[in-house]
């Protein structure tokens, strides 16, 4: 992840970045909808979850070339996990596990368009490193239950892909934004050893988003 990201930076290093013509800051507020994927490769079976949705807010920058095309770095606490339901759990019971992230994705942000109205489009790694989870009220509740986060076996930093595409409206060089994203975790949630049936080998996030930003753009050269 640290020489992807290193990479990255390198490559726009190297295309006069630094020369920008717009520098932004703003907020994001985005709809999100998290959920696990669950697999067994030793049993192959599928382990069925339900999503869990929630609203949370960003700190956006993006630099800006005079080809609308530079880096857009954003700093978010984001809620993540899944939940069962009667449906999907065997043991016929209900619960969910949420997970707290500082979630920082480092896109690389292109534009669209000569008028007004853009298309954008972002893509890049992101890092997160979890605060907090409710796996202890889990535990407690359901001791039966297979899997849930251990602190003392599981990672709390995670990185995975985020790409996003939406329209962009410029008002006077700021930036009205609605934006659908989505994150994939190449890390597993869950770092299990024991080979069982009801117990997943693969555990990987995703985030579906629908997001509105509002861009401020207070440095421009000419």
């Amino acid at each position: 992840m640290r020489y992807l990201i290193s990479t990255l930076f390198f490559i726009l290093i190297n295309n006069n970045l630094m020369s920008q013509n717009s520098i932004s800051l703003g907020i994001k507020s985005s709809y999100n909808s998290s959920n696990i994927n669950f697999h067994n490769n030793f049993f192959p079976q599928n382990i069925k979850t339900s999503n869990i949705n929630n609203i949370n807010f960003s700190l956006v920058t993006e630099i800006l070339n005079q080809k609308k095309t530079g880096v857009r770095i954003e700093i978010s606490k984001l809620k993540k996990g899944w939940a069962y339901d009667e449906i999907n759990n065997v043991n016929n019971t209900y619960y969910s596990s949420e997970f707290e992230f500082v979630n920082v994705p480092f896109l690389m942000s292109t534009y669209f368009g000569k008028k007004n109205l853009n298309l954008n489009f972002a893509l890049g790694p992101f890092a997160e490193f979890m605060i907090s989870e409710n796996s202890d009220k889990i535990k407690s509740n359901f001791p039966g239950e297979p899997f849930y986060f251990d602190k003392g076996r599981d990672n709390k930093f995670s990185y995975g892909l985020m790409a996003a595409c939406g329209l962009s409206y410029s008002i006077n060089g700021n930036k009205l934004q609605v934006l659908v994203s989505y994150q994939y975790n190449f890390d597993n949630i869950l770092d299990i050893e024991v080979k069982n049936q009801n117990i997943p080998d693969i555990s990987n996030f995703n985030t579906l988003s629908i997001s509105f930003v509002y861009l401020n753009n207070f440095i421009k050269k000419q």
